[in-house]
């Protein structure tokens, strides 16, 4: 069989590396195969946990043979992907090369099927799978699909199917050795990336070689993350290669569009679609909201309103259908759907994608489903799956796909998983009750309140993330099970960033969300400003503070979508302080704990699932800026107790994994399917 050397350069993007390296071991045969992971001067905790997991993960061929398959090497200065894949390359004297991004999921049987297209021609000397982001050779998960379910539909409807392409995609591309050692291998005139791999291809084909894409392979690629002045590089990049290739590459890619010649693999997953303008129109707002707040000119504002007056227009949503999300849904795959009532950017909703996620990467397939869903999820959060959205609820019961376990979100949905359970789509009906929401609603709403809790009847089984949430139910009368939340530890970690000589104080504010105790923290908060008038408040979580009436100097972090982004500001904060009145259990904080703050927080709610007085965490009743203020004050006097109670709360922080959290679910489903399967 022919040999492959797998490369995969690593710059940081820890979380990304553990699911990849995860696929990669569980996918992968090892036979004449060999891994070499590049570690581009990431940081020093993504470098260790790298070298710890290379150490674990070595493969014994025979009992007295050890066959170290997987090699790690460091470079200590960030070179880029384009010279770590040529270093690497130089390395080997394999037959073929699979450059893999970090970023990306295999599959089963991917790289047999890969190999299998690259040997069925010696011509063919770049090979790419298909994927929900490759550019020209895209190919979106169906909603209500998982990365898994496309590669298992691919598998078995395109077996051995490939098409040229112009050009291939660096994120997953196998390459014939001895087609490199004709054309060469990357140019570093792209330097840190971005048409590198254009322009290797445009050199294979036009020596004779071909470039295609396996459409019986499906690999899923987050991407998007690559660089911080990404447009710039590729702007400059693509000069470069128009420069070289401009010509002759148009008239090649308007050929392939001509031809289309993936319509039929495409058309495998063909859905009607409607017209969807809200997500248009959200996103509308957003950009000219910051584009006015940017002083753009009438005319930038002109031209960029007219853009999305056309995408309003324009604007598509797939029609899911649910007879064919069950064709399409793998035989004896365990089914489990979550229901949001909207897909935004909110707590509650990604501990639900996380555990759908790890959920699919365990083997389940995990859906989301929601009657709306904001583009700047994307941005935010990466998906396995492709949610399913629908524009009623009357649609949602008609077309919601059949599960072995159907479990609702918020106290909205519960109705409609009753319907669905009532209706025997579903074996089992759950609730994930995520906080306490008859609290949403004033002691003066009395019968919304009772509304509300009328809601956990509805459903058989409960489940909860702390005790507190757990003993509110009891006092209503209710059993539930218990799950503690877990967080990416892969993302939130103390990052290594240069602290300024003032102390930093970072603090959530949400004017216009209630419960957050925004009055109480802006008051301490102005308390601490001028007992401290060196100390720098941080304030984020709102992407409209600036029009709060805040008394004092502070930098404003707005709205943080990128989680990246949220983990730094935790890193470089010596406090955080979150004011909540309560919280079901109180992401924020755990969350800063894990980066390396030390934490003052309310004493109510379900933060007390993990924030002990004194240990870990400094506690004061809500709604009282004087205790808040006192209790900053005092850490930021003592650089003893604060040390304490960062390290404290770096231990706390470990034991909450959003991995741990995905296999107590599963096991907690398992369970509960086996107890409705006894008679």
């Amino acid at each position: 069989m022919p040999s492959i050397q797998i490369i995969l350069p690593v710059h940081n993007g820890l979380s990304h590396v553990r699911d990849c390296l995860d696929a990669l071991l569980a996918y992968t045969p090892r036979c004449d195969n060999q891994l070499l992971i590049v570690d581009d001067a990431s940081d020093a905790v993504t470098a260790a946990w790298l070298c710890d997991w290379a150490r674990s993960s070595v493969v014994m061929r025979e009992a007295a043979r050890p066959l170290h398959w997987i090699t790690l090497q460091r470079h200590n200065e960030n070179v880029g992907f384009l010279v770590s894949c040529n270093w690497a390359m130089e390395q080997g004297d394999s037959d073929y090369v699979l450059l893999l991004n970090s970023d990306a999921l295999v599959a089963p049987g991917w790289l047999a099927r890969l190999l299998a297209c690259a040997e069925s021609d010696p011509r063919i000397a770049a090979v790419n799978p298909l994927s929900n982001r490759a550019d020209n050779i895209d190919l979106p998960m169906m909603p209500g699909a998982s990365y898994l379910a496309m590669n298992d539909a691919l598998a078995a409807q395109r077996q051995g199917q490939c098409h040229d392409v112009v050009t291939g995609v660096g994120f997953c591309l196998l390459l014939r050795r001895s087609a490199l050692r004709q054309v060469g291998l990357f140019d570093p005139i792209y330097e840190h990336g971005y048409c590198e791999e254009s322009d290797l291809c445009m050199r294979l084909t036009t020596a004779g070689f071909r470039t295609v894409v396996a459409e019986d392979v499906y690999v899923y690629h987050r991407g998007g993350g690559s660089f911080s002045d990404g447009r710039e590089r590729y702007l400059r990049n693509r000069r470069l290669f128009d420069q070289r290739w401009g010509a002759v590459y148009r008239q090649q890619f308007r050929a392939f569009r001509r031809a289309d010649p993936l319509k039929p693999v495409r058309h495998l997953f063909a859905l009607s679609n409607r017209w969807d303008p809200v997500p248009a129109l959200w996103q509308a707002g957003r950009d000219l909201l910051a584009e006015w707040k940017g002083r753009r000119s009438p005319k930038q504002l002109t031209r960029l309103g007219v853009r999305h007056f056309i995408a309003i227009l324009t604007a598509r949503r797939l029609c899911p259908r649910r007879t064919l999300m069950q064709r399409w849904t793998p035989v004896g795959r365990l089914r489990v759907t979550y229901v949001l009532d909207r897909l935004v950017v909110a707590g509650g909703v990604l501990s639900v994608l996380q555990v759908v996620n790890e959920l699919i990467r365990l083997g389940v397939e995990a859906r989301i489903v929601a009657l709306y869903e904001d583009p700047l999820i994307y941005d935010w959060c990466r998906l396995y799956t492709q949610p399913l959205i629908y524009r009623s609820v009357k649609e949602l019961l008609a077309e919601c796909p059949d599960s072995e376990v159907i479990i609702a979100t918020h106290w909205n949905t519960a109705e409609w998983v009753h319907r669905l359970w009532q209706d025997s789509r579903t074996r089992v009906a759950a609730y994930l009750i995520q906080d306490y929401e008859p609290w949403f609603f004033p002691e003066s709403s009395a019968s919304q309140r009772d509304r509300v809790k009328a809601t956990y009847r509805l459903l058989p089984h409960r489940v909860v993330m702390s005790d507190w949430l757990q003993e509110q139910l009891a006092g209503d009368g209710y059993t539930s099970d218990k799950i503690p939340l877990g967080m990416d530890l892969g993302q939130f970690y103390p990052r290594s960033i240069q602290r300024g000589l003032r102390p930093v104080v970072l603090a959530m504010a949400r004017p216009g969300t209630p419960r957050r105790g925004f009055p109480t923290t802006i008051a301490a908060l102005a308390q601490i400003k001028q007992a401290r008038p060196e100390t720098e408040i941080v304030l984020f979580g709102d992407r409209f503070l600036d029009r709060q009436a805040i008394p004092f100097p502070f930098r404003n972090e707005g709205l943080v979508i990128r989680q990246e982004r949220l983990a730094e500001l935790y890193s470089e904060a010596d406090l955080f302080l979150d004011g909540s009145e309560f919280q079901g259990f109180g992401r924020c904080a755990l969350e800063a704990m894990a980066c390396g703050a030390a934490c003052v927080l309310t004493d109510v709610g379900g933060v007390l699932e993990y924030a002990r007085h004194e240990d870990n965490a400094l506690l004061v009743p809500p709604g009282q800026p004087e205790l808040m203020s006192v209790a900053l004050l005092r850490l930021l006097d003592d650089a003893a107790l604060r040390r304490r109670l960062v390290t404290s709360g770096l231990g706390t922080a470990a034991r909450f994994c959003h991995r741990r959290e995905a296999h107590n679910t599963l096991t907690w489903i398992e369970r509960i399917l086996a107890a409705e399967a006894v008679p």
